[in-house]
């Protein structure tokens, strides 16, 4: 008989507890559950009792929350893997437990028997693979064990790594949580330490998926090029393996604090590097605290039934979180709130509308298995563009009255020094959506139906008023009347003052 993987359930909800129990089949599915807690506390105390294999909790608790649980947890049962549940306003918490080891968090609002599965599976595959690596077993498990928490003797280490004077320490280091399988990587790893006879190196794997090689090696020895080479083996092996190499150091006293250092600058780092495979500790992104979405003005402009305000509020929004190179868990966390409260409402609004109902439910699901900030933006983007053409589709005479509002402001600021991204910051809309939709109205694009009307100003001012040519071309939005003379001739055949002479009164 197959090992059952043992489950303990953690919610203060009743109904919660209830429902995951007969969400699937546990013990068909190679599962079996020990029992279920209402907070943190009573999680520990059968956790001590019953040492269940995976624990399912959710953050938000009485007496215990799951971020203190899941602490403790890491630090006293490393071996236990977790999966949080959450909604859509947990951001911080959800943040936090990632920090803290979750392999997985499951929204509740769209939990299905499906995705229990696939995050439940993930974890069997990862508690499942123990291949080693070199032939230094019992030094590899002694390795993997100190970096977990656990106290062993560092001269053991120091002795095979030949730590001499001019020696330098430093850390490889890759989460196997990205990988299909860990086999391509330790054998890629293995080919590099077998083709640097100048290096020594240990490798290790903890139960926290932390892989890599410690490394020792002469300060003027360069690996750096055969260590690129042999970790491009797996590009199509594991499209989505990441590394980071550590800074150097030399005393072995270090060890604990340079792989714990290394660990915590690489955590979600891949996001910014899509075609990047292997990046230098001192190239990462230091994460930076972001304020948070104001929800108030978004939810008002979404109670007004202004969508389009709403979503220029989001658009600006994410636009300076990425750029504020914030927590990539944070910033899919606010995604997923945002998007789930503008669609519900968009929903309840045009209930005759099933696309964003379809749309949600899509957005949802893509931005849990985006890997990239470029990915990211994508979705957005396209998300945003998607719910404008459905709105736009939905009340067809806003759009005649947008457009009349458009035109109107230009004949208002054509001499103004005049710009697309000005317009669409006025209106509300994307500077893509914009150009867009004034191409396929007025069929022409945005620069030339403002050239267009500056230049019908200028005949006017040439044939009805005594201004200059200096002063026309001024008036009309053109501060150089050389230029503003190339492009009256170009459109009409005639220089402005030929104009002038031709059609004056």
């Amino acid at each position: 008989m197959h090992h059952l993987h043992t489950v303990l359930l953690v919610d203060d909800e009743t109904t919660i507890r209830d429902g995951l129990k007969h969400m699937i089949r546990w013990e068909q599915e190679g599962f079996r559950l020990l029992g279920d807690a209402a907070n943190g506390q009573e999680a520990l105390t059968l956790i001590q009792q019953l040492q269940p294999e995976i624990v399912i909790t959710d953050l938000k608790m009485p007496q215990m929350d799951g971020i203190q649980l899941t602490t403790i947890i890491q630090q006293q049962y490393p071996s236990i893997h977790f999966l949080v549940l959450s909604s859509y306003d947990d951001f911080h918490y959800v943040s936090q437990s990632f920090k803290n080891g979750a392999i997985d968090y499951l929204l509740k609002p769209t939990l299905t028997p499906a995705l229990l599965l696939i995050a439940l599976n993930t974890i069997r595959e990862k508690k499942s693979d123990t291949r080693q690596i070199t032939a230094e077993v019992p030094l590899q498990e002694s390795l993997n064990r100190y970096l977990a928490g656990y106290e062993e003797p560092l001269t053991s280490f120091a002795d095979y790594l030949e730590i001499a004077m001019k020696q330098q320490l430093c850390f490889l280091y890759t989460n196997v949580s990205y990988f299909r399988s860990t086999e391509q990587l330790f054998h890629a790893l293995t080919e590099f330490s077998q083709s640097n006879t100048h290096l020594k190196t240990l490798a290790f794997k903890t139960s926290n998926n932390d892989a890599g090689l410690l490394i020792s090696y002469s300060a003027e020895y360069d690996f750096f090029s055969s260590l690129k080479k042999c970790l491009d083996q797996l590009t199509y092996t594991e499209p989505n393996a990441f590394f980071t190499l550590g800074c150097s150091f030399e005393s072995i006293d270090d060890l604990r604090t340079a792989f714990l250092t290394l660990k915590d600058k690489s955590r979600e780092q891949s996001f910014f590097y899509k075609q990047q495979r292997l990046v230098f500790e001192h190239e990462l992104f230091m994460y930076m605290e972001s304020d948070r979405f104001d929800t108030k003005k978004f939810l008002r402009a979404l109670l007004d039934n202004n969508f389009l305000l709403g979503i220029t509020r989001i658009e600006d929004y994410f636009n300076e979180m990425i750029l504020s190179n914030v927590d990539p868990n944070f910033l899919k966390q606010q995604a997923s709130s945002i998007f789930y409260t503008l669609l519900s409402r968009l929903e309840e609004e045009f209930p005759t509308a099933p696309r964003f109902s379809r749309l949600r439910a899509e957005f949802l699901h893509e931005i849990g298995h985006v890997l990239y900030l470029e990915d990211f933006s994508d979705l957005l983007l396209s998300t945003i563009d998607e719910i404008r053409l459905q709105l736009t589709a939905l009340s067809p005479m806003d759009e005649d009255d947008l457009l009349v509002s458009i035109q109107r402001f230009i004949q208002d600021n054509y001499m103004k020094s005049l710009s697309l991204s000005e317009l669409a910051e006025t209106f509300h809309f994307s500077y893509t959506y914009l150009s867009a939709f004034l191409s396929s109205k007025l069929k022409m694009s945005f620069s030339d139906y403002l050239k267009n009307t500056r230049l019908e100003k200028a005949k006017e001012l040439l044939t009805q008023s005594e201004l200059n040519l200096s002063e026309i071309s001024e008036a009309v939005g053109y501060s150089d009347i050389s230029y503003f003379s190339r492009i009256f001739k170009k459109e009409f055949q005639v220089t402005p003052s030929k104009y002038r002479r031709l059609n004056q009164l």
